[in-house]
C-alpha cells in the first residue's frame, strides 16, 4: 500500500470517528435522518429561526436549537442570510390497545413552525390473559428547511424520524441543532442519528 493511500485511509478513519461523534450526539431520540441540498447556501452562514409562536417555551427551544448549531460551528445573529424553519409532528403509537393516545411528554417544537399530531387506530387485543407492556416511545418527525431571506423556495431540506427516549425537550432541541448544523448545506443519505 502506498504512503498516499495510507494517508487517505487515515484521513477517512479520522473523519469517520468525527461522524460517529455526530451520530451518537442525540441520545434523547433514536432514529434516522437524511438531508438534501437543492442549491448552494452562502459560503459564510449566519442563521436564525423562523418562529411562528413566540411563547416562552418556543423561545427556550429555539435558543437551545441555535446553541446546538453554534456547537456545530454555525453562526447565528441579528442579520441572518439563512432562515431555518422546523415543522414537527408526533406519531403516537401508544394508542394501540384500545386507547386514544395522548401527547404527554411531547417536545414542544410546534411553535417553531407548524405541527400536527397523528395517532394510529386502536388495535383490539384478543389474547386471553395477556399482560400489558409499557407503551412504545413516541415517534417524532422533524422537517427542517434552510431558506435565504428573499428566496421563493428552500435551498436545503432535512428530515428526521426518531423515537423519543429522553424527557428533556431542551436537550433534544440542542442535539437536533447540533446535528442539523453539522450537515447544513450538504446532502446526506439516510443514516442513523
Amino acid at each position: 500500500m502506498t504512503n498516499k493511500m495510507r494517508r487517505y485511509g487515515l484521513i477517512a478513519g479520522l473523519l469517520s470517528l468525527g461522524w460517529v461523534g455526530h451520530a451518537a450526539a442525540m441520545p434523547g431520540c433514536e432514529g434516522t435522518y437524511a438531508a438534501e441540498s437543492l442549491r448552494p447556501l452562502p459560503a459564510r452562514l449566519v442563521v436564525d429561526l423562523d418562529i411562528r409562536d413566540p411563547s416562552p417555551d418556543h423561545l427556550r427551544l429555539a435558543k437551545r436549537f441555535l446553541a446546538g448549531m453554534s456547537d456545530a460551528g454555525v453562526a447565528s445573529g441579528p442579520k441572518p442570510n439563512v432562515l431555518i424553519s422546523i415543522r414537527s409532528s408526533r406519531l403516537d403509537t401508544s394508542s394501540g390497545r384500545g386507547g386514544s393516545g395522548t401527547e404527554a411528554n411531547s417536545p414542544g417544537f410546534s411553535g417553531l413552525q407548524e405541527s400536527f399530531h397523528q395517532s394510529l387506530p386502536a388495535m383490539p387485543d384478543t389474547r386471553l390473559g395477556s399482560t400489558s407492556s409499557p407503551p412504545p416511545p413516541p415517534t417524532m418527525l422533524f422537517h427542517v428547511e434552510a431558506t435565504e431571506p428573499n428566496a421563493a423556495r428552500a435551498s436545503w431540506v432535512a428530515n428526521v424520524q426518531c423515537n423519543v427516549t429522553g424527557t428533556d425537550d431542551g436537550a433534544l432541541a440542542q442535539d437536533l441543532g447540533r446535528i442539523m448544523g453539522g450537515v447544513l448545506g450538504r446532502r446526506v443519505e439516510r443514516g442513523p442519528l
